[in-house]
């Protein structure tokens, strides 16, 4: 799994560059949380990142006539900052085979920020 079309990571100097989302290279030292989040497909790329969100679980009903979202990662900085690595190259729907696996590699890139930022988990 090529984590490297998402966010690179440079330990000499300590920090990561986002590659698909919030564009940029930031400092390990300020990530305070990480997680995976599904965000609504009408609302990507629209003001901060990860505000109109979709669960995992089962939908309510009325989200049926527009159920597609991105999957990706939050990070939120020491100052608050919300940034975004998005994982979804095209919108999808909860439980496609598409959906899983982007699952699976935002996990992957989640689990490798908590390591590389000293985040618990």
């Amino acid at each position: 799994m090529n984590l490297n079309k998402y966010v690179k990571f440079d330990d000499s100097s300590k920090q990561f560059e986002i590659v698909t989302g919030t564009q940029g290279k930031y400092s390990y030292d300020d990530v305070t949380r990480v997680s995976v989040l599904n965000e609504k497909a009408k609302y990507k790329g629209k003001g901060i990142p990860f505000t109109a969100v979709l669960s995992s679980g089962p939908l309510p009903s009325g989200l049926f006539q527009n159920p597609y979202l991105y999957v990706g990662v939050k990070i939120v900085l020491k100052n608050e900052t919300v940034l975004a690595i998005y994982v979804s190259k095209e919108k999808t729907m909860v439980n496609t085979d598409q959906y899983i696996q982007d699952r699976k590699i935002a996990k992957k890139i989640e689990g490798v920020i908590k390591d590389v930022c000293k985040i618990s988990r």
